[in-house]
């Protein structure tokens, strides 16, 4: 069976008809491909990573961060290492887990409340990035990254904002703490 892809004129594709669907023949080997690539540890990882798509963390390395509440629970995520030993890690996720977070759309502002500190960032529309924040209502030099709907802040000051036990791997293999 053939289905007439480009309508009247047009090339045409050669498709199955299983039960009530139909397939192109070259999706299932794409599919078969894409799979066996995901389970040897590849495939998944460009396509997903936001750094592929951030120019700020373009430059960075992802890195397996992992952060420990004051109630021992830990959690994990996704940073980005930059080559000056920076560790920017995603607010919500994290965050959401072991503090209180709170977005303002209309300020483009993310607020972390701690147990005595309070840090918020402003990351206006249009730009990915920023280089200042303000804790416990001080302007501080601070790197953000804004992208795909996420914000990364430094580990160090997440950690101690939140106090919470972070650790970032390190460039020597080895793994660094903070708070």
């Amino acid at each position: 069976m053939e289905s007439d892809a480009g309508g009247a004129g047009g090339s045409r594709v050669p498709t199955s008809r299983k039960g009530g669907l139909r397939t192109a023949p070259v999706l299932v080997p794409a599919l078969l491909a894409f799979g066996a690539a995901a389970l040897c540890g590849g495939g998944l990882i460009a396509s997903v990573a936001p750094a592929a798509g951030c120019p700020p963390l373009a430059g960075a390395q992802p890195v397996a961060v992992t952060a420990r509440a004051a109630d021992g629970d830990a959690h994990g995520v996704t940073g980005y290492l930059f080559r000056n030993g920076e560790a920017l890690i995603p607010v919500r996720g994290l965050v959401e887990r072991t503090g209180r977070i709170y977005w303002d759309e209309s300020g483009q502002t993310v607020t972390l409340l701690g147990p005595r500190d309070v840090l918020s960032v402003h990351v206006p529309g249009g730009r990915a990035e920023t280089r200042i924040a303000v804790l416990n209502g001080e302007v501080i030099a601070a790197h953000a990254v804004r992208c795909e709907e996420q914000v990364y802040l430094p580990a160090d000051l997440v950690a101690t904002v939140l106090h919470l036990e972070v650790a970032v791997p390190s460039d020597d293999r080895g793994e660094r703490m903070s708070r």
